[in-house]
């Protein structure tokens, strides 16, 4: 059936408003570390008129700490200096006027909300200041409560971005651990109900008991009192409910909601949790009508092979709003799901044809056969399976079919995940390409397909097929490079005359100035022109290089200093919002190292938090060398420390330093878990006043490994 216009977290709501019903509150688990006060923020406010500016300043100063600009030059030069929270600007202003500055702070600090003054005349500038990026613009005068009110929503603005920024980055950690993900809330009372939640699942069989479950789960777990499962039909580009709790749960679990209808479309596409802290304030949202009677909800995506679908969660039963906190919870419980989706539907009965593989696996065929039993051990193999598996001659009974191909751990992984599912449900796998690689010998490419077993009774095998498709492969990279080198030569075109014309100016006004240089104030303005056109053409590079996902990392690598160079290059932008200064200085035989992308995701976070600790600037040093030991990586930062009862908790789950309790809490472990992957540590040094040092230290890597991972 379809749902009226009205809409709750979902995106498909009830005629009527709902309260959600009173009832005792969810179990105390663990929450996040009670953070210290915050600091208040600084605010920067620009008027050429003093007196102005300094009535500014009073109306602000009881809440906010308060600095003065008369000039736009002077802002720079602030700006330059340290931080601001929020910057007040007016638009009519000798020389430069406000919308050049709107410009100067998107350009060089474009997390920095900016909010213009402007009178009646000037309406049309401060429309164009706001399509530059300006947050908000006030009338003058300007009346103490409206600026407030702006002030406010600024702030939680800039606050709601630094929050998604951070999700982002743990939640692309917590991709590479995949399920291992679970292993971060090691004792604690999350980690036993989502293990029991994950054995219930895979007991049961009627999917709608089993999304029930994943919503008593989401209830203790994250407070959520109104929750719902929505189903995902990409054919009819639809979804349809399976499971509700709260409110009206019957009519919503039976709900149809096309895909373009509601907030779900959203979450469909990006495929990206979306939490809402304050409905009123969130962008887009604050003029649809909801029924349920909270201000903030989460919606996660439902995704592995494919999106499944989407869990709906909304009034916490304590009335506060969702934090970053449940967001990783909900989606180990959207993993979970997954999961139970990917493996529910059991597979028809075969007829019996046991023999007949056997006699194929006699056969001169030039592709690898074995018959793989329900320990993943090979039964029997033909000839050429030792051949591509990089041992010739070698009989592999008895051997793990996924350890046997020398296949990188993670790889190992998804086919033992694979076989696994297949001897619950019968569904053939495949992997197209997988990277083989053992010591002495040339890396070369296998497609695998795992078969089930054609028997009707008895625990028989199941069939799996290996070929080689290096030839393949090398063909695919080359037309990759083909068409990588095309795109890049499109761009190279649009990159030149993108900065040709401001190159020129810039080059017109160097000259000009080199010829009045008699002339101070000639040569002051030709060199401003000339900055003009330098501040462009800085815009130009931002702006392509922000074009690619910045977080997405690397599916493999051939050597670790790439990968660690990649991740600094990607940080810059934000060190230089930061004024923090990067001394990078590895070695050069960190390029003999082999590991895998998931690295990256170690290097970004241990970056992000070290430029967090310099919110006014300060340096940050990375170092790596390759020792007899094996391999160091330390990025010592010039922040204030840390307390040694804080040093002695960072590891634990959802434990934050982060101010006002900000942070998730998950960073550090998700290094060191996937640090665990290459038999890794990670040690964090720090003392009140004298910064931070964290070290990785790795094995020694093998000669023909993937860094020590396994």
């Amino acid at each position: 059936m379809r749902m009226p216009q009205e809409e709750d977290a979902a995106g498909a709501g009830l005629p009527e408003q709902e309260q959600s019903g009173s009832g005792t509150h969810a179990p105390s688990l663990s929450g996040p570390h009670q953070a210290p006060p915050i600091e208040r923020p600084w605010i920067l406010v620009v008027d050429d008129d003093p007196d102005l500016a300094k009535l500014v300043q009073d109306m602000l100063s009881r809440s906010y700490l308060v600095d003065i600009a008369t000039h736009p030059r002077e802002a720079q030069a602030k700006l330059r200096s340290r931080a601001y929270d929020v910057v007040l600007t007016d638009m009519v202003m000798p020389e430069v006027n406000g919308l050049e500055l709107v410009q100067f702070v998107k350009r060089h600090h474009p997390d920095t909300p900016v909010i213009v003054f402007t009178g009646f005349a000037n309406f049309k500038d401060a429309v164009s200041a706001v399509k530059l990026g300006a947050f908000d613009y006030l009338s003058k005068p300007v009346q103490k409560e409206m600026l407030l009110h702006v002030l406010s929503r600024a702030l939680e603005f800039r606050r709601l971005k630094r929050l998604e920024e951070e999700m982002e980055i743990l939640l692309a950690g917590a991709e590479a651990l995949g399920w291992q993900s679970l292993e971060l809330l090691a004792e604690t009372p999350e980690a036993e109900i989502l293990t029991s939640l994950k054995e219930a699942c895979r007991q049961e069989s009627d999917l709608s008991q089993a999304a029930a479950r994943v919503l008593e789960a989401a209830e203790l777990l994250l407070g959520a009192s109104r929750s719902s499962i929505f189903l995902y039909h990409p054919e009819e580009q639809l979804f349809t409910g399976v499971a509700a709790r709260g409110p009206k749960a019957e009519a919503r679990r039976r709900a149809v909601v096309p895909l373009g209808e509601g907030v779900m479309g959203q979450v469909a596409v990006s495929q990206r949790p979306l939490l809402v802290q304050d409905v009123a304030s969130a962008p887009g949202l604050a003029s649809r009508r909801f029924s349920y009677s909270g201000s903030s909800f989460l919606l996660v995506p439902v995704k592995g092979t494919r999106l499944w679908g989407v869990i709906n969660l909304t009034d916490r039963r304590d009335g506060t709003p969702f934090q970053a906190r449940e967001v990783f919870l909900g989606w180990l419980l959207a993993r979970l799901l997954a999961d139970y989706l990917e493996n529910r539907q059991p597979a028809a009965p075969r007829p019996e044809a046991a023999p007949l593989v056997r006699s194929l696996l006699q056969e001169q065929v030039p592709v690898g056969l074995a018959l793989v039993d329900r320990e993943l051990r090979i039964v029997v193999a033909n000839r050429t399976l030792p051949r591509l598996a990089g041992t010739p001659g070698e009989d592999l009974a008895g051997a793990s079919f996924p350890a046997s191909l020398g296949l990188s751990s993670g790889d190992q992984e998804a086919v033992a995940q694979a076989l696994r599912a297949l001897f619950r449900d019968g569904e053939p796998r495949e992997f197209p390409i997988l990277k083989s690689h053992r010591p002495g010998r040339a890396p070369c490419y296998l497609g695998v397909k795992l078969l089930p077993s054609l028997a009707t009774s008895g625990d028989q095998p199941a069939l799996a097929v290996v070929e080689d498709v290096s030839e393949v492969e090398q063909l695919r990279q080359r037309l990759h490079l083909y068409e990588h080198l095309a795109i890049m030569g499109k761009l190279s075109l649009c990159v030149a005359h993108e900065l040709n014309n401001p190159l020129d100016g810039i080059r017109r006004y160097i000259s000009l100035a080199q010829r009045k240089k008699e002339q101070p104030e000639e040569v002051e303005r030709y060199l401003t022109e000339a900055l003009k056109g330098l501040q462009k053409m800085s815009l130009t590079i931002r702006s392509l290089l922000s074009s690619a996902n910045p977080l997405k990392a690397p599916r493999t690598t051939e050597n670790l200093l790439n990968l660690l160079q990649e991740a600094v290059k990607i940080m810059m932008f934000q060190a230089s919002d930061h004024r923090v200064q990067v001394d990078f200085h590895p070695s050069p035989e960190l390029r003999q190292v082999p590991v895998e992308g998931d690295l990256y995701h170690v290097f970004i976070n241990l970056i992000k938090n070290a430029l967090q600790a310099m919110p006014q600037g300060g340096r940050l040093l990375i170092q790596g060398s390759l020792t007899p030991q094996g391999v160091e990586i330390s990025f010592q930062d010039t922040g204030p420390g840390l307390r040694p009862e804080e040093v002695e908790q960072i590891f634990q789950p959802f434990y934050s330093t982060k101010e006002g309790g900000e942070g998730l809490g998950l960073g550090l472990p998700i290094c060191r878990k996937i640090l665990e992957r290459y038999h890794g540590t990670l040690i964090v040094e720090s003392e009140p006043g004298a910064g931070t040092c964290v070290r990785i230290l790795l094995p020694q890597p093998s000669s023909g490994g993937q860094g020590g991972k396994e």
